[in-house]
């Protein structure tokens, strides 16, 4: 499951918009910190097998916030999306961040894989667990030639290095069949499921346990 940030609907603001607000406005890792304290709250409600996927960027990784976060929570249970809206500065301070989280059973996927930042070479340097692709390539997969044979290039990049590959936003029967037959294991996407709320009581049966 990934922990998706929500803010008030009477405005006319994106979650993006929202993000790009606090970062411009110098309060981005001040933001991203408080919404990973939020979201792993849900963790000791998940079943075993489960995990929690979290976006982050680069710098609120390396920042104090996000770190003493982090040190307090099971991390074989999480994995890092790396978001594509920010360059990674300097990729051997952020391996030697990522280095004891991994240790402690963390994973890192590279999150919208074919847009923002997130090329081939960022995915390379962040030696990912888990690719992620991004959604314009899922939507309409299923009659667009051209994005089977990204979607099936990306795949197997991902195999190459030793990844898993999720495949995002996908909305009908579709594009679920049209990902199965490229051999894509895994995704995410409303026609999968709708959004749950953060409060573990409003889950399924299927996705609730005894608090850990």
């Amino acid at each position: 499951v990934e922990a998706l940030s929500r803010f008030p609907a009477h405005t006319d603001r994106t979650t993006e918009a929202w993000f790009a607000l606090a970062t411009a406005s110098g309060l981005g890792v001040q933001l991203e910190a408080a919404a990973l304290r939020r979201a792993v709250t849900v963790l000791e409600y998940m079943p075993d097998g489960i995990y929690l996927s979290v976006n982050i960027s680069p710098g609120a990784l390396m920042s104090s916030a996000v770190q003493q976060i982090l040190s307090s929570v099971p991390l074989d249970a999480v994995v890092l999306e790396i978001t594509e809206h920010a360059r990674v500065a300097d990729y051997g301070a952020l391996a030697e961040v990522l280095r004891p989280w991994r240790a402690r059973g963390a994973r890192v996927a590279v999150d919208d894989t074919g847009s923002g930042f997130a090329s081939l070479r960022h995915v390379l340097r962040l030696e990912p667990e888990i690719v992620k692709l991004d959604s314009s390539l899922t939507h309409h997969i299923d009659s667009d030639a051209v994005l089977r044979a990204l979607g099936y290039t990306l795949k197997a990049f991902a195999g190459a290095i030793g990844a898993e590959t999720v495949a995002e936003g996908i909305e009908n029967e579709r594009e679920l069949y049209a990902l199965r037959f490229l051999g894509v294991p895994y995704g995410q996407g409303f026609f999968l499921h709708d959004a749950l709320d953060l409060d573990p009581s409003t889950w399924p049966d299927a996705m609730t346990t005894e608090k850990r």
